[in-house]
């Protein structure tokens, strides 16, 4: 069989495969899903699950490796013609086609809750992270706020259906209502599941929740001191349940979904980037890494939030002082892109 006969019994495959839709269609998805270069996905389908806050599901092609409830991966969108990447938490339960929940907060975000559509090409790179599920059955209790539900999410939908009765409390807090993502699935996953009890704390009715008192965590949970206790939702949620773990003697199992940055006085900086030999402003709130995106300029990142040191690179001249700490740094050595900015200068082997 020549080649023109080998396009043709490949495109009459296609036809019968890929029937009713349009065979070019098909063959368009695949090569774009096994691309060698990329680790790719499609979205398959998008539900909203509040005014601001949507699931995108997707499928993925060659080289993605399935992740453990609780992972998170980057990825990369096309932004007016820009690929941005951003790390998301995986959403969906293990063993399936993965999801990922996004809350409208920036470019990336916004554009996947308000343009995203089925059929849209994802850039994937494999799941990390070690906020997963313990490998010894053990009774757990999670602490989450906003969008720190979606990992818990891909936990709750993977353990709950094998052990119905595994005894889990899930303390989540959101706004309102309205803002709370999976309210209805977390109901159902209750009713249909014995083990799992949800307290849902709404700040409008009940004011602020406390995370770090013990009395306040023990009116919800009156044994927390003796559960397995994950966190995840802002750096000041997440922060609070580990003062609350110092107390009870047992460390959290923590991830958090920003950062919490100490006021450092800052002031307009500057990077020098050797290797590119660019130049770039630095603002009074940005970081390193944030600044060279803005100039076009992508440097190395992950998490965005000094968890995965994706974002390292060399320092060679000047200094740095990290956000979350104010802590000043001189070495001359590898540097956190993600949680650091020139003070008020510094240079790099990049």
């Amino acid at each position: 069989m020549g080649r023109s006969g080998i396009v043709r019994f490949l495109h009459t495959a296609a036809g019968i495969l890929s029937y009713p839709q349009d065979p070019r269609s098909f063959a368009q998805l695949f090569g774009a899903l096994s691309s060698a270069h990329y680790t790719r996905g499609r979205i398959t389908r998008i539900h909203r699950e509040t005014p601001d806050t949507v699931t995108a599901f997707f499928t993925a092609g060659d080289g993605w490796i399935p992740h453990r409830a609780g992972q998170w991966a980057r990825i990369g969108v096309e932004v007016d013609g820009k690929r941005i990447w951003r790390p998301y938490s995986l959403s969906a339960p293990e063993h399936g086609n993965p999801s990922i929940t996004v809350r409208a907060q920036g470019t990336v975000s916004g554009h996947l809750v308000h343009r995203a559509a089925p059929g849209d090409v994802l850039y994937l790179e494999r799941p990390e992270g070690q906020f997963i599920l313990p490998e010894m059955p053990t009774e757990l209790l999670f602490m989450v706020a906003g969008s720190g539900i979606t990992p818990v999410m891909s936990m709750l939908r993977t353990l709950m259906p094998r052990r119905p009765d595994h005894d889990v409390v899930l303390v989540y807090v959101a706004r309102n209502r309205e803002s709370c993502i999976f309210h209805d699935e977390i109901l159902e996953l209750a009713d249909q599941f014995p083990g799992l009890r949800p307290v849902l704390w709404f700040t409008e009715e009940r004011g602020r929740l406390d995370a770090a008192d013990p009395g306040e965590v023990g009116a919800l949970c009156p044994d927390h001191r003796a559960r397995a206790t994950y966190a995840c939702g802002p750096d000041s949620f997440v922060t609070a349940v580990e003062a609350l773990g110092e107390v009870s003697g047992h460390a959290p199992v923590v991830e958090r979904f920003d950062v919490a940055r100490a006021a450092t006085g800052g002031r307009p900086g500057e990077i020098r980037l050797q290797r590119s030999g660019l130049t770039v402003a630095v603002g009074e709130r940005d970081t390193i890494l944030e600044a060279a995106e803005r100039a076009e300029h992508p440097l190395p990142h992950g998490c965005r939030m000094g968890i995965c040191h994706s974002c390292l690179i060399p320092m060679t001249d000047g200094a740095v002082t990290n956000i979350r700490t104010g802590e000043l740094h001189r070495e001359p050595g590898p540097i956190q892109t993600c949680v650091t900015r020139p003070s008020p200068y510094a240079a790099f082997d990049a």
